[in-house]
Protein backbone atom coordinates (compact mmCIF):
# COMPACT_ATOMS: atom_id res chain seq x y z
CA UNK A 1 0.00 0.00 0.00
CA UNK A 2 1.48 3.45 -0.81
CA UNK A 3 1.25 6.25 1.21
CA UNK A 4 0.64 9.94 -1.02
CA UNK A 5 0.40 12.70 1.20
CA UNK A 6 -3.12 13.86 2.47
CA UNK A 7 -2.02 17.71 2.58
CA UNK A 8 0.04 17.72 -0.66
CA UNK A 9 0.94 21.61 -1.32
CA UNK A 10 -0.24 23.12 1.78
CA UNK A 11 2.44 24.15 4.82
CA UNK A 12 1.33 21.69 7.10
CA UNK A 13 2.61 17.69 7.60
CA UNK A 14 1.52 14.51 5.93
CA UNK A 15 -1.01 12.38 7.24
CA UNK A 16 -0.30 8.92 6.04
CA UNK A 17 -1.34 5.15 6.96
CA UNK A 18 1.38 4.18 9.86
CA UNK A 19 0.85 7.07 11.92
CA UNK A 20 -2.12 8.47 14.50
CA UNK A 21 -3.22 11.87 15.09
CA UNK A 22 -5.72 13.80 17.12
CA UNK A 23 -8.33 15.93 16.15
CA UNK A 24 -9.53 18.02 18.97
CA UNK A 25 -12.58 20.34 18.42
CA UNK A 26 -16.10 20.47 18.25
CA UNK A 27 -18.72 18.28 16.47
CA UNK A 28 -17.24 19.10 13.33
CA UNK A 29 -14.24 16.85 13.74
CA UNK A 30 -16.78 14.54 12.82
CA UNK A 31 -16.78 15.67 9.60
CA UNK A 32 -13.38 16.36 9.09
CA UNK A 33 -12.41 12.90 10.26
CA UNK A 34 -14.78 11.20 7.75
CA UNK A 35 -12.84 13.56 4.99
CA UNK A 36 -9.54 12.34 5.93
CA UNK A 37 -10.82 8.60 6.22
CA UNK A 38 -12.32 8.64 2.80
CA UNK A 39 -9.34 9.63 1.31
CA UNK A 40 -7.85 6.01 2.32
CA UNK A 41 -7.70 3.26 0.02
CA UNK A 42 -8.52 -0.78 0.22
CA UNK A 43 -8.99 -1.16 3.93
CA UNK A 44 -12.27 -0.73 5.96
CA UNK A 45 -12.39 1.83 8.01
CA UNK A 46 -13.69 1.07 12.08
CA UNK A 47 -15.28 3.99 13.57
CA UNK A 48 -14.91 3.55 17.26
CA UNK A 49 -17.40 5.25 19.90
CA UNK A 50 -19.84 5.43 22.83
CA UNK A 51 -22.70 5.54 20.41
CA UNK A 52 -22.21 5.94 16.73
CA UNK A 53 -24.83 7.86 15.06
CA UNK A 54 -23.36 8.71 10.96
CA UNK A 55 -25.60 9.60 8.49
CA UNK A 56 -24.21 7.65 5.36
CA UNK A 57 -25.07 10.07 2.57
CA UNK A 58 -23.05 12.83 4.34
CA UNK A 59 -20.53 10.35 4.76
CA UNK A 60 -20.70 9.82 1.01
CA UNK A 61 -20.33 13.92 0.53
CA UNK A 62 -17.33 13.58 2.00
CA UNK A 63 -16.25 10.76 0.27
CA UNK A 64 -16.21 8.37 2.61
CA UNK A 65 -18.12 4.88 1.21
CA UNK A 66 -20.56 4.09 4.08
CA UNK A 67 -19.94 0.53 2.86
CA UNK A 68 -16.65 0.62 4.34
CA UNK A 69 -17.66 1.63 7.59
CA UNK A 70 -17.33 -1.05 10.79
CA UNK A 71 -18.93 0.22 13.34
CA UNK A 72 -17.73 -0.32 16.77
CA UNK A 73 -19.31 0.86 20.33
CA UNK A 74 -18.00 1.16 23.95
CA UNK A 75 -19.39 2.34 27.04
CA UNK A 76 -15.74 2.49 29.00
CA UNK A 77 -12.93 4.36 27.54
CA UNK A 78 -10.48 1.67 28.64
CA UNK A 79 -12.60 -0.25 25.94
CA UNK A 80 -12.98 2.12 22.64
CA UNK A 81 -9.09 2.57 23.14
CA UNK A 82 -8.84 -1.39 23.00
CA UNK A 83 -11.09 -1.51 19.85
CA UNK A 84 -9.11 1.27 18.49
CA UNK A 85 -5.65 -0.13 19.15
CA UNK A 86 -7.36 -3.58 17.71
CA UNK A 87 -8.60 -2.24 14.40
CA UNK A 88 -5.10 -0.38 13.65
CA UNK A 89 -2.76 -3.68 14.54
CA UNK A 90 -5.15 -5.64 12.04
CA UNK A 91 -4.93 -3.21 9.05
CA UNK A 92 -8.10 -1.19 9.38
CA UNK A 93 -8.17 2.93 9.34
CA UNK A 94 -10.00 3.89 12.42
CA UNK A 95 -11.17 6.90 13.92
CA UNK A 96 -11.75 7.09 17.76
CA UNK A 97 -13.78 9.73 19.99
CA UNK A 98 -12.60 9.79 23.38
CA UNK A 99 -13.12 12.17 26.25
CA UNK A 100 -9.21 11.78 27.75
CA UNK A 101 -5.75 10.82 26.35
CA UNK A 102 -3.79 8.73 28.31
CA UNK A 103 0.16 8.83 26.85
CA UNK A 104 0.63 5.47 27.70
CA UNK A 105 -2.91 4.56 25.23
CA UNK A 106 -1.86 6.97 23.07
CA UNK A 107 1.96 5.08 22.63
CA UNK A 108 0.46 1.55 22.01
CA UNK A 109 -2.44 3.05 19.46
CA UNK A 110 0.53 4.73 17.89
CA UNK A 111 2.45 0.89 17.62
CA UNK A 112 -0.41 -0.87 16.41
CA UNK A 113 -1.07 1.28 13.29
CA UNK A 114 2.55 1.06 12.27
CA UNK A 115 2.22 -2.65 12.73
CA UNK A 116 -0.67 -2.64 10.48
CA UNK A 117 0.18 0.25 7.95
CA UNK A 118 -3.19 2.17 9.16
CA UNK A 119 -4.14 5.53 9.47
CA UNK A 120 -5.55 6.45 13.05
CA UNK A 121 -7.52 9.11 14.06
CA UNK A 122 -8.25 10.25 17.71
CA UNK A 123 -11.27 12.63 17.89
CA UNK A 124 -11.14 14.85 20.95
CA UNK A 125 -14.40 16.72 21.69
CA UNK A 126 -12.47 18.28 25.04
CA UNK A 127 -9.22 20.43 25.32
CA UNK A 128 -6.57 19.09 22.72
CA UNK A 129 -3.40 16.71 24.74
CA UNK A 130 0.02 17.51 25.15
CA UNK A 131 1.18 14.27 23.89
CA UNK A 132 3.86 14.27 21.17
CA UNK A 133 3.19 10.42 20.82
CA UNK A 134 0.92 12.29 18.19
CA UNK A 135 2.14 12.40 14.92
CA UNK A 136 0.19 15.80 14.74
CA UNK A 137 -2.49 17.42 16.75
CA UNK A 138 -5.36 19.58 15.56
CA UNK A 139 -7.48 21.45 16.75
CA UNK A 140 -10.60 22.11 13.83
CA UNK A 141 -13.40 24.27 14.15
CA UNK A 142 -16.34 24.95 11.37
CA UNK A 143 -16.35 27.53 9.19
CA UNK A 144 -19.19 29.44 7.54
CA UNK A 145 -19.83 27.72 3.75
CA UNK A 146 -18.55 29.02 0.56
CA UNK A 147 -19.74 31.34 -1.18
CA UNK A 148 -21.37 28.04 -3.57
CA UNK A 149 -22.14 26.25 -0.23
CA UNK A 150 -19.01 24.11 -0.21
CA UNK A 151 -18.20 23.19 3.72
CA UNK A 152 -15.00 24.53 4.95
CA UNK A 153 -13.36 24.18 8.28
CA UNK A 154 -11.07 25.93 10.34
CA UNK A 155 -7.63 23.79 10.34
CA UNK A 156 -5.56 25.07 13.34
CA UNK A 157 -1.96 22.51 13.56
CA UNK A 158 -0.84 22.30 17.34
CA UNK A 159 2.10 19.98 16.83
CA UNK A 160 4.10 18.35 14.07
CA UNK A 161 7.54 17.31 13.97
CA UNK A 162 9.79 19.12 12.07
CA UNK A 163 6.57 21.40 10.90
CA UNK A 164 5.69 24.81 12.95
CA UNK A 165 2.36 25.45 14.11
CA UNK A 166 -0.12 27.44 11.74
CA UNK A 167 -3.68 27.51 11.05
CA UNK A 168 -5.37 27.65 7.85
CA UNK A 169 -8.78 27.06 6.11
CA UNK A 170 -9.58 24.26 4.00
CA UNK A 171 -12.78 23.99 1.75
CA UNK A 172 -14.25 20.99 0.48
CA UNK A 173 -15.08 21.66 -3.46
CA UNK A 174 -18.31 20.01 -4.89
CA UNK A 175 -15.75 17.93 -7.29
CA UNK A 176 -14.39 16.82 -4.38
CA UNK A 177 -10.77 18.50 -4.28
CA UNK A 178 -9.99 20.21 -1.04
CA UNK A 179 -8.52 23.29 -1.05
CA UNK A 180 -6.85 25.75 1.03
CA UNK A 181 -8.05 29.58 1.78
CA UNK A 182 -7.42 32.36 3.09
CA UNK A 183 -9.25 32.30 6.68
CA UNK A 184 -8.74 36.72 7.01
CA UNK A 185 -10.12 37.04 3.09
CA UNK A 186 -11.75 34.19 2.27
CA UNK A 187 -10.48 33.87 -0.90
CA UNK A 188 -8.18 30.79 -2.23
CA UNK A 189 -4.64 30.67 -0.74
CA UNK A 190 -3.23 27.84 -2.78
CA UNK A 191 -4.73 25.85 -5.50
CA UNK A 192 -3.23 22.34 -4.44
CA UNK A 193 -6.11 19.63 -3.99
CA UNK A 194 -5.45 17.06 -0.87
CA UNK A 195 -4.29 13.48 -2.94
CA UNK A 196 -5.65 10.33 -1.79
CA UNK A 197 -3.74 8.41 0.50
CA UNK A 198 -3.50 4.73 0.09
Amino acid sequence: MTSAALFSGLQSPDIRPGSVHEIAGDQSIVSFAALLLGRTRGAPVCWVGTSVDLYPPGLAGLALDPGRLVLAEAEREDDRLALLETALAGGLHAAGQVARVYRLAVRRIALAARRGQALGLVLNMGKASDSNAFATRWRIGAEPSGPDGTRRWRAELLHARGTPPGTFGLELNHDGTTHAFDLAGGGSARQQPLRRAG
